[in-house]
């Protein structure tokens, strides 16, 4: 069990609570939210500078893509996009895995939990069988 507590806690549900506490079973599930630090054991507390928030959703990605980040310039239309994508594909499968796990590793490391992803290959499948986001997909 863990006591999580930061400048500030936003639960969504109701406004922020300044130095609110968490507390988080062993499973990961929020069990409950105390408004006062001196509520919980303070030997257990952990605290973080900034705000704890719910996780985010990253509600439309393409993963099996990750290997052309940077590499098509923004305001190029749909139809030039699409022709990119289409030539920048025939990439060694061990380069468009790494940037599958550096993506994801991106994802995680800005707070994303969950992600809805569409996918047109099998590529990321190794990847989202270690369950390290909950993905939604879409197959295309």
């Amino acid at each position: 069990m863990r006591f999580l507590t930061a400048d500030y806690l936003f639960p969504l549900y109701i406004a922020p609570i300044k130095q609110g506490v968490l507390q988080i079973s062993d499973n990961k599930e929020v069990i409950a939210v105390f408004e006062n630090r001196s509520e919980v054991p303070q030997e257990k507390l952990e605290v973080f500078e900034g705000i704890l928030c719910p996780g985010f959703v990253n509600a439309h990605c393409h993963l099996e893509l990750s290997h052309m980040k940077g590499m098509i310039p923004a305001h190029t239309g749909l139809q030039e996009f699409v022709k990119q994508i289409v030539a920048l594909r025939e990439v060694a499968p061990e380069t468009i895995q790494e940037a599958i796990v550096l993506a994801e590793a991106e994802m995680m490391a800005n707070g994303i939990v969950a992600v809805g992803d569409i996918s047109n290959t099998l590529d990321t499948l190794k990847q989202k069988a270690k369950h390290n986001l909950a993905y939604f997909q879409s197959l295309c």
